[in-house]
């Protein structure tokens, strides 16, 4: 077969097979040489070129067929010439790396390259470069390599000339190094010439910004300076100034690399491998300076010496450094790096210190640098880096030890005679040095798990290398004292003989005389006392090497504790194909002492009964580095799995009861470890596994023998300890513990559990399975009867709450399994005590933070301090509501489902209680639930006879809605208020009226200077409730019919609250409430909306609301008055506009319903609009004013005119000229003085300011109290609001006189015109604006229709109003300067300039010789000026222009045909239209010239009406300039000014 190892390398025949497949792939590559190659195309040459090369690496007929193509035909076009070019240009760089390896294969074969004619002659090195080419090779590498520093360069011919100038590097070194003569010819010398700046490249390409061509670099340098034996082959002079650059390279590589800003552990990795390589292959220079060699040539030599000195100093730097802390596998890497360095040169002697000793003392560079390479790097590395104080370089020193010790270990279990190489003996020498070093770093408190695994490899290393050395014939008992002392050492560190002076955990009386000694000297130097054997390590940190000790003790074998330090490694690094085979415990120990983990498991078989407990607590230690190497000896040792569990089931209760013991140790780490250690053998045992027999109630005496019943209370009692325990680690435990415990109880308490079937279970009869089942049932009644009465008796008084919580849901799993008619007679008071259980185990730190923390500041993202109370509220009550209580009582209120009715009706008294006695606000949110679980599933037990507080469900129910209104958290106020509306749906009706008339009341009452949001929101959550959950109770108001009278007209107003979510309640009451409420036949009723049916009643409120000293309260009103007449319910019915029609009697009530609401509101907003007082949204109510006022215009009876329907029914507004001084028909309002009306009589109101302060004065200012709910006391049982008459209704508030048109818009310009002491006042401005804005609105009201009978009458009533507020309006426009001086806003100016224009009427403007407000040719003027530049507002500019185009539309066509009046115009809309920025003052200019043309009508109408063609022949003459600006507006980027242009085109289009 091709694919067989005998046919490539077996008998003559079969190597055809090779030479095939060589040919093949030969083919293959020279088939795709110089072609542009695809994805597929690229991957078959890279497994081409991987095969080519393991083919010559291995067979040299594979070398035969490459060069001389032996034993096949010639391809004269492809050649291994071809393959070296190929190296250089191919476009992968797996096949660029591949066929560079090939030609270094093939360049080391020196018989490949001799004649078949050749004498006997061995080759010479010029021949073989001649044969090879090697030069012309290197020569192009080098060139190649030259072009990575010019600005542009192919990437990919500098990574194949790296990879292929270091082969023909690798290749002449060596072969210079076989020969013994040297020879002297030119092809050498260029060659040299060729290699050496080959190397200087690859130096000086180290730090390449480019990382392909820097890793290149690197990976070159390794194979350049490889080498095959032991010792590294000395370096030929003409290399030494090369290696010298590249050797400075390195050094500043490694310490860019290394550093910080350019942090890399990839190229530090390729880095440290080829510092390590140069090192070992300088070393033959190592003494090399340029003042031992004459200067003849002028190449400034650099000394090889320093540089080698210098780049091992940059190979410590790495440890400990920036890209250490990225891979702290580097500092193995370094530390192979560092025997190759130091046994490069085994046999060789060295001019000093080679016989010598470590210098004691502190470190000293010069003396360091004059010691031979494997003493120089021990001497730095326990004389500098050990002592380092930085314990990120402390640590790497582990893996940088283990590297050295592992290497001499490795070599001497391997070879027996290289026990004689310098670097090994020196190692031996050491020995003791690097042990107890390993010690201190396995046991320094900041090691990280590849230095602690490094320390166990290496301590195992230390017993190979002493194992080897003292089997050798050549040691006496010198060297065997030696190696039992460093097994002493050993102990004594883990802490395993009979004397704890030598224990790394303590100081010897020799180690404490020796420290008061040294003091002075180590304070003199600056160095810290060490204490003990190892400074500043814990009780912890060799716990897991401690019991490894114990258990090589135990088994009478020392030597086992190196097995188990390997055993116990898993970092995945151990696990990588090199290391795995380096590090293993055969290479660290050697054959003998190396065992495999099936031999250690074998012989610890027979002491696994003493063990287990140990190995079991030693495996939930608290210390995760003893937790973790315990478990890794664990898995070693008992395999795991089925097979762990079957072990420690043959030793189950002595196991046990030696954990039992342990967990109530004084070593808080032996009872956190035994906790841990029952917690994982207790899951799924049986009581015949722990013991059997039958109940025993005491566990105490130790003569008895154990049963069940007492191994079960004595695991009950360990954990309760453990859960109290001062540890922090034992309290975890114990958490698990009792977790188990928890399982472990149920499970026996269960007798439908089984335990598992073992195969003999299948073959049972059917008479012993039921046998079988009775022992179960007998077994679990033992179980549950000593678990309940320990648990009922001592678990749930436990004064620790994680004690408490775990027996609560033991006993939570125990009413799992056990019948309802068992708990029954107790069920009431369990429930009572688990709720008030629920704040009692809660942690008072909990409350104080959220009642500390959370105060009124506000944090640095704008969250004041009540949003984060809720949010701290929230999560404590999830936290109780998610704990053992919170399910022990939802198990509870299952289970009362079943039981009978009186038991179930005792437990609403209980509920009561805990409510009003609970601590916390989880005990309270926990009943609430338990309140609406129980209404859901046992209804009937909330049957009691009588609505006062003598029933219990009543009791109840006041109880939930004052603890929700005193409740400071959201949280538990809205499971109060959820609860609150399932109860009520229960509750008998009259207790839910009395319940929403006190929270309508107690809403109405929060606000203004009583403002409480907390109750304003409690009463609207309440009455949602009601509605949402118990709408049965809408269907009947009682005699005073609340709902309708009461609640919903202030859910209506509620609606408008300022609070978003108060509103959001009131908004589902009116729905909900609106729905129930509008299927039910009233009379008296009319309209279809909900509003108009409940008119009076929002009326009697609204008015309450107007009336309220609270401004919000106002506010509120007036958003209600514009809802209402936006839905035009405050305004005529749709008839009573029309023209004489009959109305029935019912659509007459509904329009004198309409009438006398709309006149009640609209005096009472007067009223308020009238004082002047100005407080924030005092605008709201002149909006609301108008807009009634508005609805009420267009159909007011004229000059006391009545028509039909104001016969009927009393008109809100009335026009009448005569009543110039009245605001109220015949009142003479504008005569009074000035004090009637002054603000002296005015209402103090005030806002509802949120006072965090006040807010909390009502409530629970601490959670861990009871509520005060005193303010039930206060709550009687009649239906009927405190203080109201019960005959009170909303006709009180009817007789008002009508409002006068003409007073309503002097009051109005009053109001925004006047001055005063309060004009800073804040608000004042805004409130200005509205009341210019709803005198516009008024005026715009009352605009006739040109076919109205009424229509002149109308236009004089217009005239009148004009005569009346224009001149005070163009006096405050015109003068601009009110009496205080200061300049009028441009707010205030565009808004009555808005009012201006919507005075105007029909022939405004007739009076030439009048006022200027009466002239229309000066009062257009004046809008020019106001339109022009000098004007700086651009709303007095854009409202100047529409007043401009309503004087337009008004004037008499007498005016308008004047040619100044044309010109006017022009020039306002030319003036505006240049305005580039505002588009709305763009578009005012082209509304004035469309009023302008549309003057002229349609053709129809111009050519029957002689005024319209006479104003066209007047416009006529400018009609191109009119033409021009529209369509120059057409490009315009608003849509509406090239609309309005759109109009002006098409409007003057038929124009001639």
């Amino acid at each position: 077969s091709l694919f067989s190892e005998e046919s490539f390398y077996g008998d003559e025949d079969a190597g055809s097979a090779l030479k095939e497949f060589v040919l093949t792939i030969l083919k293959t590559l020279a088939f795709y040489k110089g072609r542009s190659l695809s994805r597929e195309e690229t991957d078959l040459l890279d497994e081409c070129s991987i095969a080519l090369a393991s083919c010559t690496s291995t067979s040299k007929d594979a070398r035969l067929v490459v060069v001389r193509r032996e034993g096949v035909a010639s391809d004269p076009h492809y050649e291994y010439n071809d393959i070296a070019l190929q190296a250089l240009t191919s476009n992968s760089s797996k096949t660029r790396r591949h066929l560079a390896e090939i030609m270094c294969h093939l360049y080391e074969d020196h018989i490949l390259w001799e004649s078949e004619n050749m004498s006997t002659k061995p080759l010479s090195i010029s021949t073989w470069i001649g044969n090879t080419g090697l030069a012309n090779t290197a020569k192009h590498c080098r060139e190649k390599l030259s072009t990575m520093f010019e600005s542009s360069f192919a990437v990919g011919e500098v990574h194949g000339a790296a990879f292929l100038g270091s082969s023909c590097v690798r290749a002449f070194r060596l072969a210079i190094a076989e020969e013994s003569n040297e020879e002297d010819h030119s092809s050498i010398s260029d060659c040299w010439e060729h290699c050496c700046g080959i190397v200087s490249l690859l130096g000086k390409g180290l730090a390449h910004s480019d990382v392909a061509v820097g890793n290149a670099c690197s990976k070159g340098i390794v194979i350049a300076f490889s080498y095959d034996g032991q010792d590294a082959p000395s370096l030929s002079r003409e290399l030494f100034d090369a290696m010298a650059i590249v050797l400075n390279e390195m050094k500043q590589t490694l310490k860019k690399f290394s550093s910080i800003d350019h942090a890399d552990p990839t190229r530090a990795s390729s880095l440290i491998q080829a510092a390590g390589l140069l090192l070992a292959a300088s070393t033959s220079g190592a003494g090399f300076t340029k003042g031992d060699v004459s200067d003849t040539d002028g190449n400034n030599s650099i000394d090889l010496g320093p540089a080698r000195l210098q780049c091992m100093e940059a190979l410590f730097g790495i440890l400990g450094s920036a890209v250490y802390r990225k891979d702290d596998e580097l500092s193995l890497i370094v530390g192979e790096a560092l025997v190759k360095y130091a046994d490069a040169l085994g046999g060789g002697e060295w001019s000093t210190g080679s016989d010598s000793s470590l210098k004691e003392g502190p470190y000293e560079e010069s003396y360091a640098f004059e010691l031979p390479p494997h003493q120089h790097v021990l001497y730095t590395m326990f004389r500098r880096e050990l002592v380092s104080s930085n314990p990120l370089k402390r640590n790497s020193c582990a893996a940088t030890l283990l590297a050295l010790m592992g290497h001499a270990s490795r070599m001497a279990n391997m070879n027996p005679s290289s026990v004689q190489r310098a670097f090994v003996q020196e190692m031996w020498k050491n020995l003791s040095l690097f042990q107890s070093s390993f010690i201190k770093l396995l046991a320094d408190p900041k090691s990280k798990q590849l230095s602690r695994e490094s320390c166990c490899k290496g301590l195992a290393a230390c017993r190979g290398l002493a194992a080897v050395i003292t089997s050798s014939n050549e040691v006496g008992g010198e060297s065997l004292s030696q190696v039992e002392s460093l097994n002493e050492e050993l102990l004594k560190a883990f802490g395993q003989t009979t004397n704890y002076g030598q224990s790394a955990m303590m100081e010897s009386e020799t180690q404490a005389m020796e420290r008061r000694n040294d003091d002075g000297n180590n304070e003199a130097n600056g160095q810290q006392t060490q204490v003990g054997g190892a400074a500043g390590m814990s009780e912890a940190t060799l716990g897991a090497y401690r019991e490894m000790a114990s258990a090589a003790i135990s088994l009478g074998k020392i030597d086992v504790l190196y097995s188990l330090l390997i055993l116990s490694t898993n970092h995945p690094l151990w696990l990588v194909s090199d290391m795995r085979d380096r590090y293993s415990a055969r290479a660290l120990l050697g054959k003998t002492e190396g065992a495999s983990v099936e031999e250690i498991r074998v012989s610890l078989r027979p002491h696994l009964g003493q063990l287990i407990p140990k190995l079991l607590r030693a495996c939930n230690d608290p210390s995760k580095q003893t937790r973790e190497n315990m478990n890794n000896l664990w898995l070693a040792l008992t395999g795991g799995g089925a097979e762990s569990r079957a072990i420690i089931n043959q030793h189950l209760l002595p196991t046990i009861d030696v954990l039992i013991q342990d967990a109530g140790s004084k070593l808080w780490r032996a009872r956190a470890g035994a906790c841990g250690a029952l917690a994982d053998i207790i899951v799924g045992r049986s009581w015949q596994d722990l013991g059997g027999g039958g109940i025993e109630i005491d566990d105490e005496g130790s003569a008895m023998k154990p049963t069940a019943s007492i191994r079960l209370l004595r695991l009950w009692k360990i954990t309760m300890r453990s859960l109290d325990d001062v540890r922090t680690a034992v309290r975890e435990r114990g958490d698990t513990l009792g977790r188990g415990i928890r399982a472990l109880t149920i499970r026996l308490c269960d007798p439908s559990v089984s335990n598992l079937l073992e195969e003999s279970d299948v073959y049972l009869s059917n008479a012993q399975r039921k046998q079988r089942e009775e022992q179960r049932k007998i077994s679990s009644e033992y179980a549950a009867t000593v678990s309940l009465g320990w648990l009922v008796k001592y678990g749930l008084n436990q004064p620790c709450a994680e004690a408490s919580g775990i027996c609560v849901s033991c006993l939570l799993g125990i009413v799992d399994v056990a019948k309802p008619s068992t708990l029954q007679p107790v069920l009431a008071e369990l429930v009572g005590s688990l709720l008030m259980a629920m704040s009692g185990l809660e942690p008072a730190a909990l409350n104080y933070l959220q009642v500390r923390a959370a105060g009124n500041d506000t944090n640095s993202q704008g969250t004041s301090g009540p949003d984060r109370y809720d949010r701290l509220e929230r999560l404590r009550i999830n936290l109780a509501l998610s704990g053992p209580i919170a399910g022990a009582l939802h198990k509870c209120l299952e289970m009362v489902q079943f039981v009978d009715l009186d038991a179930q009706k005792k437990l609403i008294p209980e509920l009561d209680s805990s409510l009003r006695k609970g601590a916390g606000f989880a005990t309270r949110a926990a009943t609430a639930d338990a309140v609406g679980t129980l209404c859901g599933k046992c209804p009937a037990a909330f049957s009691f006879s009588g609505s006062t507080m003598s029933n219990p469900t009543v009791r109840l129910l006041r109880a939930l809605y004052f603890a929700s209104e005193r409740e400071r958290g959201v949280t538990a106020k809205d499971k109060m208020t959820h609860a609150l509306g399932s109860l009520a749906e229960l509750a008998p009706g009259k207790a839910v009226r009395i319940l929403a008339l006190k929270a309508c009341e107690r809403y109405c009452e929060s606000s203004g200077s009583n403002n409480d949001p907390s109750v304003r929101k409690a009463a609207a959550a309440t009455i949602r409730a009601v509605a949402v959950r118990a709408s049965n109770h809408l269907a009947d108001g009682g005699p005073k019919d609340i709902w309708c009278k009461n609640v919903l007209p202030t859910a209506f107003l509620g609606r408008h609250d300022k609070d978003a979510k108060i509103s959001s309640l009131w908004k589902d009451v009116w729905e909900e409430g609106g729905s129930a409420i509008s299927s039910m036949d009233r009379d008296g009723v009319f309209g279809v909306l909900l509003q108009e049916k409940l008119l009076p009643f929002i009326v009697k409120g609204t008015v309450s609301a107007l009336q309220s000293t609270s401004w919000a309260n106002r506010r509120a009103a007036c958003a209600v008055l514009i809802e209402l007449t936006d839905a035009n319910i405050l305004a005529p019915t749709p008839r009573s506009i029309g023209d004489g029609s009959s109305f029935s009697g019912e659509e007459i009530e509904r329009l004198r319903q309409r009438a006398n609401a709309s006149s009640v509101l609209l005096s009472e907003c007067l009223k308020i609009t009238a004082r002047n007082r100005v407080w924030e949204g005092k605008g709201d109510v002149v909006k609301a004013g108008t807009a009634i006022a508005g609805k009420w215009s267009a159909s007011a009876p004229m000059n006391g005119n009545a028509t039909e329907l104001s016969e009927k029914c009393s008109w809100p507004l009335v026009l009448q000229k005569e009543s110039r001084d009245d605001l109220f028909r015949g009142d003479s309002w504008f005569k009074l003085s000035k004090g009637k009306i002054s603000d002296e009589n005015d209402e103090a109101g005030s806002d509802d300011t949120s006072n965090v302060a006040n807010e909390i004065d009502g409530q629970n200012s601490e959670d861990d109290t009871a509520l005060d709910l005193s303010g039930e006391n206060a709550l009687g049982d009649d239906e009927q609001l405190n203080g109201e008459d019960a005959e009170s209704d909303v006709e009180e508030f009817l007789g008002s006189q009508p409002v006068v048109f003409s007073g309503f818009c002097k009051v109005l310009l009053d109001q925004a015109l006047r001055t005063g002491s309060n004009n800073s006042t804040e608000g004042v401005l805004p409130y200005k604006a509205s009341a210019l804005s709803g005198l516009s609105a008024l005026l715009k009201s009352f605009v006739p229709a040109k076919d109205s009978e009424k229509y002149v009458e109308a236009v004089e009533h217009q005239r009148f109003i004009y005569d009346l507020v224009a001149p005070s309006l163009f006096s405050f426009v015109a003068e601009n300067k009110p009496n205080n001086g200061k300049p009028v806003p441009p707010l205030l100016i565009a808004r009555a300039l808005e009012c201006l224009a919507s005075t105007m009427y029909d022939g405004v403007g007739a009076d030439a010789g009048g006022a200027e407000c009466a002239d229309a040719v000066r009062l257009l003027k004046f809008f020019a000026l106001s339109t022009g530049t000098k004007q700086p507002a651009w709303t007095v500019r854009q409202m100047s222009a529409l007043a401009a185009s309503s004087l337009v539309t008004n004037m008499p066509s007498g005016v308008l045909t004047k040619n100044e009046v044309i010109t006017t115009v022009l020039q306002c809309s030319t003036q505006t239209l240049k305005d580039k920025k505002f588009w709305k003052v763009r578009l005012s200019g082209l509304e004035l010239l469309l009023s302008l043309v549309s003057r002229v009508g349609n053709q129809k109408m111009s050519a029957v009406d002689s005024e319209k063609q006479l104003i066209m022949e007047s416009i006529l003459p400018y009609k191109e300039m009119i033409i021009d600006l529209a369509r120059k507006s057409l490009a315009d980027n608003e849509a509406q000014v090239t609309a309005a242009a759109s109009k002006i085109t098409l409007t003057i289009a038929w124009w001639p």
